[in-house]
């Protein structure tokens, strides 16, 4: 009794055992086919190639090729295998399946398909359009292209950016005419392919030179043939080289005293070609002044109105000899207004003089005259002029170009 028990006890386990084996065994994996990339044929051509494979590739046992739809029943030459030619075709386009079959008995399939283009059809004509320059900071630009095809139809554009110093963005790529946008300054190419009826394709490219923002920032020290306070006391001349340019009406000693400050910056360093986008001047309020009361930048007497202009100068002149008597002329176009100011100091800042900049390119480049909007008595403005001692407060002209 004891010896069947435990017979009966081994065999169940052994029997427990075994169907667990069974029960951890992996299925095998189906295949995975591929019938290689779709291709366009052109007649006259007499053949041409399938290749196809399946993965795992170890464990493919049969390859089969069929058609699946086309005009006529071709030859493919050799059924099973994975690379394989076909012949006997006509125009049309052709679908083609190959289904593997993997040693474990799975199968899977995978199709391509081969338009066959009569010999008479030519490969459309893409054109991209002109070479463009785009001035920043436009935010866009147009890309305008076009195909044109002798037989059956344009069917397709497809715009694709080939270089560039950076990625931009093209809104509508299936689109003949686009915008462009994402942009910064460099020199991109961009390609339009024209896909016709046929499956036949033409490429074309254009340039597109983005033109950046260039910045030039003059503030100049120690010109003093470009910078001169041109005052009269009484009926004496007193051009000074000063730490201050001024606009002033004033007395010393009981002496009426007339300034008007002039100054020029070297244009010479902005490319005859240039494109001007911005031009602001910086005038720094005199933290030690020379004149007035000595002690205020701006006249802070009850009555009087310091109001200034900023006007360019029209004539030639020299600062190391002009006098009030041979002060040059200015012109009131494009002038610019001060309003009076009751602060005893302040700087002006970021003026726009991108009108005047302009003019001086165009007429002559002969520097702004600052001068009180009514010399009356006890009115005056007062600036850091090209000498002053503090660098960073010299008169400041920055243009950005392009």
């Amino acid at each position: 009794m004891r010896t069947t028990a435990r017979l009966i006890i081994i065999s169940t386990l052994l029997a427990l055992v075994i169907g667990c084996k069974k029960d951890d065994v992996t299925p095998p994996e189906p295949p995975v086919a591929n019938a290689g990339n779709d291709q366009n044929i052109q007649l006259p051509a007499s053949s041409f190639t399938l290749s196809g494979s399946g993965t795992p590739q170890g464990s493919i046992k049969n390859y089969t090729w069929t058609r699946v739809s086309g005009p006529d029943n071709p030859v493919i030459n050799n059924t099973s295998s994975a690379t394989t030619s076909v012949s006997g075709f006509s125009a049309g386009t052709y679908v083609f399946q190959l289904q593997v079959t993997s040693d474990a008995g799975l199968s899977a399939t995978d199709e391509v398909t081969v338009p066959v283009i009569p010999e008479s059809a030519s490969a459309p004509v893409a054109n991209a359009g002109a070479d463009q320059t785009v001035h920043l900071p436009e935010s866009f630009f147009v890309l305008s292209g076009s195909g044109t095809t002798q037989r059956g139809n344009v069917t397709n554009y497809n715009w694709t950016q080939v270089s560039g110093p950076n990625a931009s963005t093209i809104d509508n790529a299936s689109s003949a005419t686009t915008s462009v946008a994402g942009f910064i300054a460099g020199t991109y190419s961009f390609q339009l392919e024209v896909t016709n009826s046929f499956g036949l394709t033409a490429k074309d490219t254009v340039i597109i030179n983005v033109i950046g923002v260039q910045t030039l920032t003059l503030q100049p020290s120690n010109i003093t043939a470009d910078e001169a306070n041109i005052a009269v006391i009484g009926s004496t001349n007193a051009t000074s080289h000063e730490k201050d340019l001024d606009a002033a009406a004033w007395t010393i000693n009981g002496v009426p005293v007339y300034i008007r400050g002039s100054f020029k910056f070297d244009l010479s360093g902005l490319p005859a070609n240039a494109t001007i986008t911005s031009a602001k001047l910086t005038l720094y309020s005199i933290p030690d002044p020379t004149n007035g009361d000595l002690v205020h930048a701006n006249s802070v007497n009850t009555g009087t109105s310091n109001a200034m202009y900023i006007r360019r100068i029209t004539s030639s002149w020299d600062g190391n000899t002009v006098t009030w008597q041979t002060q040059p002329t200015t012109t009131t176009t494009d002038q610019i207004l001060i309003p009076h100011t009751d602060q005893p100091f302040l700087d002006l800042t970021d003026l726009d003089v991108k009108s005047l900049i302009d003019a001086m390119r165009t007429n002559g480049n002969y520097g702004f005259m600052l001068t009180l909007q009514s010399e009356t008595i006890y009115s005056i403005r007062q600036f850091c002029s090209p000498i002053h001692a503090d660098a960073s407060k010299h008169p400041k002209l920055v243009i950005e170009y392009q």
